[in-house]
């Protein structure tokens, strides 16, 4: 069974598909393994634990245009600048 790591044959990918996302107050679906923005700016996410607990907003989170996020957050529930996030799956 893949994991949600699997990179396609190709070490230098994060996945093989990306899609559109606006930004709300959800969990962002469990396959997502990068994020990214399609102008500088900034976002505001919320982390989420692994016991389910979501983290009080934190904004101003720098992003660079076509530059994944180093991490994956739980949420991206807002963005100043950007007009479109995108997931990598």
């Amino acid at each position: 069974m893949d994991d949600k790591w699997n990179r396609a044959g190709n070490a230098d990918s994060l996945g093989t598909t990306i899609t559109d996302y606006t930004p709300a107050d959800a969990n962002l679906p469990g396959y997502v393994k990068a994020v990214f923005f399609d102008a500088d700016g900034t976002c505001t996410i919320k982390n989420i634990a692994s016991d389910g607990t979501v983290s009080s907003a934190i904004s101003g989170v720098p992003v660079i245009k076509g530059v994944t996020l180093p991490f994956v957050p739980g949420r991206v529930t807002a963005m100043t600048g950007p007009t479109k996030c995108f997931l990598v799956s």
